[in-house]
């Protein structure tokens, strides 16, 4: 047996945080969330697999573009032509609602399309007995605990849980109540961050296949999931079609400003990558590369230098200042920052993403508020200069 599972597609999803990105670059961004999907649906076909999870937020709304629904339908008929099954859960983003499809499913996609569990019953060419349980959301949130509803394995050969979700109020769970219930393998969505939370069972976030901000980056794309015996071995194949990179060079070489110029001609990449190009060793450039950095113009310029597969999006210095900045505002004002910031609401908000990972979140106690806003009350005062104490190094 071998499936592909897949999660967090977000069809709709627009690249965030660029601006004046080159035309010809712009087309590349256009098609790229379609190109990915059908990068999808060739490695499905090219690796022969029984069948395929989508582990919700396919769509990054719950209402999806009708553009966007014909090219996803499309796909998955390529994937009935060849005979291979989709089983479909929605998130929180995609949360189901009938009406918002203008278009019929194809008949080889079975939808979890209900807050209640239920198990679906398949069997491979091979003649291996499959059961695949999940539920999908009809809200933005879930806060019960739906694990609690999944029976255990079946007389299956495989079970095969689907699970959106990981902690409130995305329907929450532990890693050891998964175990406990005997399945096989637990293709898991929410998380865009690849991540490996078990291997008695494989408890597996493939990660969003592709990025749309500047934190999805070293993505591991889908995952293929092939039987040897009686376990599930898993493998990432990648299917993004633009790549989001961080990149440092060093000026340590450089001694006017136009040798900037051909060294940024000669950056390559293997695929269309938003590029953050970071400069180190800048001290024979001194203050006017920092002036041109600031003022936008360096980045423009090299745009004009640059592949015509990158789109270089933001430039930064690494290099720390000798001296530390000075905020017009009272030293008070940071004390009742903090004050603020250790609010339970507030601080859960700041801290949203890390809060939905299963391993961290029982460690995000009061203590660890408390200690959060210490060491950044220190570090600031560390980093900066206050009205008051401008003088004072």
């Amino acid at each position: 047996m071998k499936f592909l599972h897949a999660a967090d597609l977000h069809l709709d999803r627009s690249f965030e945080g660029l601006t004046n990105v080159p035309e010809y670059f712009q087309k590349q961004l256009v098609t790229a969330n379609q190109k990915m999907l059908k990068n999808i649906v060739d490695t499905a076909i090219t690796q022969a697999v029984d069948f395929v999870l989508l582990a919700g937020d396919t769509f990054h709304q719950n209402r999806p573009t009708l553009k966007t629904q014909r090219y996803f339908f499309q796909e998955m008929d390529r994937l009935a032509e060849a005979d291979i099954p989709v089983f479909m859960n929605f998130g929180n983003h995609d949360f189901y609602q009938a009406d918002r499809y203008w278009f019929a499913f194809p008949e080889n996609i079975q939808l979890f399309d209900d807050e209640r569990v239920e198990t679906k019953k398949f069997v491979t060419k091979a003649g291996e007995q499959v059961g695949i349980t999940s539920f999908s959301y009809q809200h933005p949130t879930i806060e019960a605990a739906m694990l609690e509803s999944f029976p255990h394995k079946g007389a299956v050969d495989f079970q095969i849980g689907m699970y959106h979700g990981g902690q409130l109020p995305y329907a929450p769970f532990q890693v050891t109540e998964l175990a406990a219930k005997g399945y096989d393998y637990w293709a898991l969505g929410h998380i865009h961050v690849p991540q490996v939370l078990s291997q008695q069972p494989y408890v597996i976030y493939p990660g969003t296949p592709q990025g749309h901000t500047q934190k999805e980056i070293n993505l591991a794309g889908v995952t293929i999931v092939e039987s040897q015996g009686n376990q599930l071995l898993p493998r990432s194949i990648p299917v993004e079609v633009i790549r989001w990179e961080r990149r440092t060079l060093s000026l340590a070489g450089i001694r006017q400003p136009r040798e900037l110029f051909p060294l940024v001609r000669r950056l390559a990449v293997d695929k269309p990558t938003l590029l953050h190009l970071e400069f180190s060793d800048t001290g024979n450039l001194g203050e006017e590369l920092a002036y041109q950095v600031a003022s936008g113009e360096l980045l423009e310029a090299l745009q004009e230098e640059s592949s015509q597969e990158i789109c270089l999006w933001q430039l930064s210095l690494a290099d720390s200042p000798t001296e530390r900045p000075y905020l017009t505002v009272d030293e008070k004002l940071v004390d009742q920052l903090m004050a603020t910031y250790q609010t339970p609401e507030i601080f859960s908000e700041l801290l949203n993403e890390l809060e939905q990972n299963p391993q961290l979140h029982s460690s995000m106690n009061q203590e660890f508020r408390v200690d959060t806003v210490t060491l950044l009350k220190e570090k600031m005062a560390q980093s900066y200069r206050f009205r008051g104490n401008a003088d004072v190094d």
